[in-house]
């Protein structure tokens, strides 16, 4: 079986004849990958920078290339989707990123556990680089997701994946608009394991991942694979409706029997402040609820419009001339 490598590229002009090098060193010494070159599927994800006419140098110079490129940026995980898409049949499938973080040696090692018998082998991130604050923010969400999924996610691994030809058939099968790769990955099961790594600082430039896409990228994993912040906001709300009848069916009786409680008659309860902070907290109460259910809800809006997830504008080969494909 040959390998296909799915690299998602967005502006990495810095880092992808680095990464092709690695790459060629990295798979060039293995002997269980066989001996033909893998087959390097670059899924240019809008690039403002000069990512595109590198790619093209490439495939020109080394050939066992292709460009898939986008209208525009789509998104991380529409290009992983699109490498599956476009990946020849019947091949092993690794998907990594382009700024040097996914080590190519590791790469190669999963896909000798594809070869071994498997269908996916993924990474598991032992030490990241990076700034603290974001190192902490991806050990919570892995953390939290895990808590929260119906599917068994494993923690600490990304999208740094080796696929087999029937694990690749069953990741097309999905039809989300907005796909969470790593957790489709773990509903289908097969045979699958973690291979720890270091994962290093990124070549050169800056991660595209800002904040912004960080927290849609958490939303998405939650909300595709938990019904269980529904299930929260449910239970909160039952507890907030009894916690109300207890208090007035109490301050009722204290009324009624005019009962005094530190010193204040029930009939001459002043207590403004006391109402007005508790509306506000209720308010807010209830304005979380229903931003946890309009996730829900906007989702499902989403995936009713049945948008395609990505648009091809062009696909550059080192077999063909650089052509341009109907937009569909």
């Amino acid at each position: 079986m040959r390998v296909a490598i799915v690299l998602p590229v967005h502006n990495e002009e810095e880092n992808l004849e680095r990464l092709v090098a690695n790459i060629d060193t990295a798979f060039g010494a293995a002997s269980e990958t066989g001996s033909s070159p893998p087959l390097l599927l670059f899924i240019d994800d809008g690039s403002q920078d000069r990512s595109k006419l590198i790619i093209t140098r490439i495939i020109e110079l080394r050939g066992h290339a292709r460009c898939i490129s986008f209208s525009r940026n789509f998104g991380h995980q529409p290009a992983v989707m699109a490498g599956f898409t476009h990946a020849p049949e019947d091949c092993v499938v690794l998907v990594m990123d382009s700024d040097g973080q996914d080590p190519p040696e590791v790469g190669c090692e999963l896909v000798n556990r594809i070869y071994r018998g498997l269908d996916i082998a993924y990474g598991v991130r032992r030490k990241r680089k990076g700034h603290p604050l974001k190192r902490l923010a991806y050990w919570g969400f892995y953390r939290i997701l895990s808590q929260l999924s119906m599917v068994d996610i494993p923690l600490d691994a990304g999208d740094f994946c080796a696929y087999s030809p029937r694990a690749v058939k069953l990741m097309l099968q999905f039809g989300e608009n907005q796909p969470y790769v790593r957790g489709l990955r773990a509903w289908i099961g097969l045979n699958q394991v973690g291979v720890p790594y270091d994962r290093p600082a990124r070549y050169a430039g800056k991660a595209s991942y800002d904040l912004r896409l960080l927290l849609n990228l958490a939303f998405d994993g939650i909300v595709s694979f938990s019904v269980k912040p529904l299930r929260l906001a449910l239970i909160l709300g039952l507890l907030t409706f009894f916690l109300c009848v207890i208090l007035c069916a109490l301050y009722l009786g204290f009324y009624i029997f005019d009962i005094q409680v530190a010193g204040v008659h029930a009939r001459s309860v002043p207590g403004f402040t006391t109402i007005t902070l508790l509306i506000l907290a209720f308010s807010g109460f209830q304005m979380m609820l229903l931003g946890i259910i309009g996730e829900y809800l906007g989702r499902l809006f989403e995936e009713s419009k049945r948008r395609p997830r990505f648009i091809v504008a062009e696909t550059i080969d080192s077999v063909a001339s650089p052509h341009v494909l109907p937009l569909k």
